[in-house]
């Protein structure tokens, strides 16, 4: 799976698409990029007490992942077992929340 970015020509912050303006610099000229939906943990935290919808799942991991090429991305990673450095691979998208395997 690949995820998708909006990369600002005038300043080159990058950011998660719906953009209309760069959030950096307010410049219109924004570009698509993709990238491949892997990559590595670089933080990650356990969620173990959390409300509504969310409570049936609990303890999940929440996970700070770097894509390959630097971006990076809040996501939920499967299983009980993270660390630091692991590599990882998006394997779906729901609710706007992006999954790692």
């Amino acid at each position: 799976m690949e995820i998708t970015v909006v990369v600002c020509e005038e300043c080159g912050h990058q950011a998660i698409p719906p953009k209309y303006g760069c959030p950096k610099c307010t410049s219109d000229h924004l570009v698509e990029k993709k990238y491949t939906g892997t990559g590595i943990i670089y933080s990650y935290t356990t969620i173990r007490v959390a409300a509504g919808k969310y409570e049936s799942q609990l303890p999940y991991i929440v996970a700070l992942v770097e894509l390959d090429g630097g971006l990076r991305v809040t996501a939920r990673l499967e299983g009980d077992q993270a660390a630091i450095g692991q590599r990882v691979k998006m394997n779906r998208v729901e609710e706007s929340i992006y999954w790692f395997e």
